[in-house]
Formats: C-alpha cells, sequence, structure tokens
C-alpha cells in the first residue's frame, strides 16, 4: 500500500476548539485522514455528478495524486478519487454554458426566438447582426421580420432593412368604428398590441368602482367570444392597460389599490388572451404608484411609473423578466434634472439601439416643461440628459416617445400657449446622446381658436404614423385624425380625420395590427357624452397610392 499522495479536488476541514470560560490551549488537529476507502464506483460520495465525477481507484496507481497524509499510513487498496471538472465550454460567446450535475453539458442561447422563426433577436444594447449582438432578428415579435425576408405591406419591417412598409400610407376605412366596453361606463382606453393574427384591446370601466378588461379583436376589427374578460379578479378599483406583444406572450401593467393604496402591477396573457401568470405587484411603498408605461428592450420588460413615495411624484422604473420576476430595484430616473421641488408625472417609455428612452413632464402648473433621458437598457442607468426637449412660453403635457431607425421621436401637446405658440402638437427628435435631429416642429395645424391634443406616433423608420384628437370641426367635441410625417417631422400629407360623431372622440392609442393595417383605440363619448371604448382601423396602401 502506498504511505503517501496527493490530491488537490478533496478538501479536510481542520477544527480548532476553543474553551469557553477561564483556561484556553492549544488544539492540535488529528491527522488529516485518507481517503475515503472504496470497492466500487458507488461507494463513493459524488460518483453520479457528472461534473465532478468522483471515482473508485487503485491507490497505488494514483500515489502521486493523492492528498499527503502523516508518514507511515497506509493507504487502503482502492480509494475514491475526484477526476478532473467537465469542461463546458463550446467556445460560443453568445451561449450560457454550464454542467447540470445529473445531465453533463447545457449551452442556452443568450438570446431569445419568441417568436419562432429560428432567428434570434440581439442583445439588448446591440443592434441586430452587428458582431457581438448574438442575433440578427430585427423585430422577434414577428416570424414575419428576418434578414432577406421579402417587404410586404403588412406593419413590419419584413426585410430588416430599418423601414415599415416602404413607400405605403394608411388610410381610414370606410367602417364605423366598434364598440369594445359594454355596460361599464364611464370608461377609457389602456393599451393596444397584436399578435400576428388579432389585436388585443386593453382598457378600463368604472361602473363598479373601477376594472381593467381585455377584449381580442380578429384581423377586421370584430371582437372575439368571450369579449371583455376582467384582468384583474378582485375587487381592486383597478386602471391602466399599457399592453406589449413580444413575440409569443403579452406584457400588460395597470395600477390598483387592492392593498390600500394605488400600486403597480403586471401580468402576462397567451396569444388567446389568458393569464399565464399570477398578478406581480411591482411597487410596495408609501402612498400612490400610477401612470404606469411598459417597453420591451428585447429580453426583459421594463416598466416606468410615478410614484409619491418621497412627498412630490417622481418617475420610477423596474425591470421585469420574461418569466415575470422583478429583477433588481426600482430606479429613480427622474432625480438630479433641475425640477427637485416639482412633481413629475405622465412617464413615456422606448427602446433604443442601445438606450431605453424615458421622458416625462414636470415644473410649475402652468410652466411645465418635458425632460428626456437615455438609459442603459439592462440597468437603468443614465447614459445621457437629462435634456429639456419643449419649447418655453408655453404649458406642454402628454408626452410620448417612439424609437425610429436611428432617433427618438418625442412628442406632447400645448395645453397653453404664448405668443409664437398654438395649442397644438409638437415634436421634437434626438439621437441617443441626446443630440438634436430635429429640432421641436409643430405637426398638428388647428384653426386659430381650435386645438389639438394626445397624440401617439407608431414609428416606420424613415417616417412616423401620428394620431391625436382635434376640435376643429365644432361637432361638440374633438374628433381623431391622423397625419404622416417624415424623419425630419416634415409632414408627408394631409390631416385626415378618421371619426365622425358629436361629442368627444379622444385618447387615441394606434398599433400595427394583422393583414398590414393599424387599429386605433380611443374613448367616444357620442352616445349622449356617455364616454365608452371604441376600435377603428386604418388601410395599409402600398406605395402611397
Amino acid at each position: 500500500m502506498p504511505l503517501r499522495a496527493k490530491l488537490p479536488a478533496l478538501t479536510y476541514g481542520v477544527a480548532l476548539l476553543v474553551a469557553c470560560g477561564g483556561r484556553s490551549r492549544l488544539y492540535e488537529p488529528p491527522a488529516v485522514p485518507p481517503p475515503p476507502e472504496c470497492d466500487t464506483n458507488e461507494d463513493c460520495p459524488g460518483f453520479d455528478d457528472v461534473c465532478a465525477p468522483v471515482r473508485c481507484l487503485d491507490s497505488d496507481t494514483y500515489a502521486d495524486a493523492l492528498p499527503d497524509v502523516p508518514e507511515g499510513t497506509l493507504l487502503p487498496p482502492r480509494v475514491c478519487y475526484v477526476l478532473a471538472p467537465l469542461d463546458c465550454d463550446d467556445g460560443d460567446a453568445c451561449t450560457d454554458d454550464r454542467c447540470e450535475p445529473m445531465t453533463g453539458c447545457a449551452h442556452e442561447a443568450l438570446t431569445p426566438d419568441l417568436d419562432g422563426d429560428g432567428r434570434r433577436a440581439p442583445l439588448p444594447g446591440t443592434k441586430a447582426g452587428e458582431p457581438g449582438s448574438c442575433g440578427d432578428d430585427c423585430n422577434d415579435a414577428s416570424g414575419d421580420a428576418f434578414p432577406g425576408n421579402v417587404e410586404s405591406c403588412d406593419g413590419v419591417d419584413n426585410d430588416c432593412n430599418g423601414v415599415v412598409d416602404e413607400g405605403a400610407d394608411f388610410l381610414p376605412l370606410s367602417s364605423e368604428p366598434v364598440r369594445l366596453s359594454g355596460d361599464i361606463a364611464p370608461a377609457g382606453p389602456g393599451g393596444l398590441a397584436s399578435s400576428p393574427t388579432e389585436y388585443l384591446a386593453a382598457y378600463w370601466g368604472a361602473k363598479s368602482g373601477g376594472d381593467t378588461f381585455v377584449t381580442r379583436l380578429d384581423a377586421s376589427g370584430s371582437p372575439i367570444p368571450p369579449s371583455e374578460q376582467k384582468v384583474v379578479l378582485q375587487n381592486a378599483d383597478s386602471s391602466g392597460g399599457p399592453v406589449v406583444w413580444v413575440g409569443d406572450r403579452y406584457g400588460l401593467a395597470w395600477q390598483d389599490r387592492r392593498a390600500g393604496d394605488y400600486e403597480i402591477y403586471f401580468t402576462e396573457l397567451s396569444a388567446a388572451g389568458n393569464k399565464v401568470l399570477p398578478d406581480v405587484r411591482v411597487t410596495a411603498t408609501f402612498d400612490f404608484s400610477v401612470n404606469p408605461d411598459l417597453t420591451w428592450n428585447g429580453s426583459e420588460f421594463v416598466v416606468a411609473w410615478q410614484d409619491r413615495r418621497n412627498g412630490l411624484f417622481e418617475i420610477f422604473a423596474q425591470r421585469i423578466s420574461l418569466a415575470g420576476a422583478l429583477v433588481g430595484e426600482a430606479v429613480n430616473v427622474s432625480s438630479g434634472s433641475g425640477f427637485a421641488e416639482y412633481d413629475a408625472e405622465a412617464p413615456s417609455l422606448a427602446s433604443g439601439q442601445k438606450t431605453l428612452g424615458v421622458v416625462y413632464a414636470t415644473g410649475a402648473v402652468g410652466e411645465q416643461t418635458i425632460v428626456w433621458r437615455a438609459l442603459e437598457q439592462t440597468t437603468l442607468t443614465e447614459i445621457a440628459g437629462p435634456k429639456v426637449v419643449s419649447l418655453p412660453g408655453a404649458e406642454p403635457v402628454g408626452p410620448q416617445i417612439v424609437w425610429s431607425e436611428d432617433r427618438y421621436v418625442v412628442t406632447w401637446y400645448h395645453r397653453s400657449a404664448g405668443p409664437g405658440l398654438a395649442r397644438a402638437i409638437y415634436a421634437t427628435a434626438l439621437d441617443e446622446a441626446g443630440n438634436v435631429l430635429a429640432p421641436p416642429t409643430k405637426v398638428s395645424e388647428p384653426p386659430p381658436g381650435r386645438r389639438s391634443r394626445y397624440p401617439q406616433l407608431l414609428p416606420l423608420g424613415d417616417r412616423l404614423f401620428f394620431v391625436y384628437a382635434d376640435d376643429r370641426d365644432g361637432n361638440q367635441g374633438y374628433e381623431v385624425y391622423s397625419r404622416m410625417l417624415g424623419a425630419d417631422l416634415a409632414p408627408l400629407g394631409p390631416e385626415r380625420r378618421m371619426t365622425n360623431a358629436p361629442f368627444d372622440s379622444i385618447y387615441p392609442i394606434p398599433a400595427f395590427g394583422p393583414g398590414g393595417d393599424i387599429g386605433v383605440l380611443f374613448r367616444d363619448d357620442r352616445e349622449g357624452g356617455v364616454q365608452n371604448v371604441y376600435f377603428t382601423r386604418l388601410g395599409c396602401v402600398a406605395g402611397g397610392a
């Protein structure tokens, strides 16, 4: 039998016993015991660990590899020996390589393929197809978007060249809008998104204190039974509903006060509109957390909201994993903007190429301003900003931000305006560093004495589709209008009226839909001033014909 050996993989503990009380003495630990004796592999602890296997081997053969033992110690004929750990590095920087003790090496892609088209999304903060991006799918929410695909009039950048429906225009359809909300008035829109085959509309009704609902619509805009399904299954007084489609499911956020004051919640819905996880409570703080917005950065959801935990409203943001788990802590993304004595309200989010853009309104009442910031996508630390993007001399409110090919486009409306400014809708464009690519520009043209409000944009890469409400018609309230803008915010066509009914048609929310149309969800008071939720569509016309 060998008298000594060395085994780096085996570690032996040494204890030091200390007496309690008066006298203490040095303690001499026992000699290092020899490796465990064995007859077969199954006698060795960890023999079934594929990653660091332990085998029963002849001590004579492996004498030089066994651990040092006291001089004169006799080793048993066979001992347990830990082999070299299994190396699972596959040399691919785009996989997470690990070893599972029971099964061996596992290699998981770092980026998802949620739409199932065989092409993976890029890592957050990278451009699809660029070195190190680990994916070339420019839109992992659509199986019809990947490099080399044929472009068609379907609301998708099919060939990943940065442009949606090249040259196409979107014209109002002749059909009347569809009322979605049932006997839940007053009701209002929350969010609109679509899968490859249908729309999902989220909205709220306050008849019984406040509930959040979803209704599915087919490509033609007809509700799919069962319609008007409750999202919050508690007496929670809920509202909100920004919703996004990510390729195989929807993410949905809202506010409710089941816990006493208003807090932010999140859930996920299947393509069929069914909840697939319990409500996720995003906030649990003192005072109100309200007005959520939601985006998807390619691998995680990010929700932003206004939060009064510190006495004034501030803007916070929280990352949420695809599995619905909160990632890290909520981050205050409005601090240090120079408006610490004022509320920060109405956040809007957009995922850029390398950053996350956020805008919000702040400042004294009647003298508000719109502030833009760019955040790192996976830590929410500030990259650029804060930057005031609105014009002085007005009261800008209702900001919205989108990412279009190579720029953030921010829009808002003037609730009041001084000399030289209109009560209209304005927009500006910035790159991810905050450099202005298009100065604040008036993008709606209300006649003198009239106003435009509630702007929302859909980016097409080389141009933007834009919807809003305007009261120029003298129709006892506002109507919904649309317009196409160039990347430089210059108008590419006329302002087109989409609704024609007495009383207000306001708060339009657009989304690309199946079949190449654009759906618009909005509040409409045509039934004697009663607030209901309606849906209408614009058809895609190839070549702008």
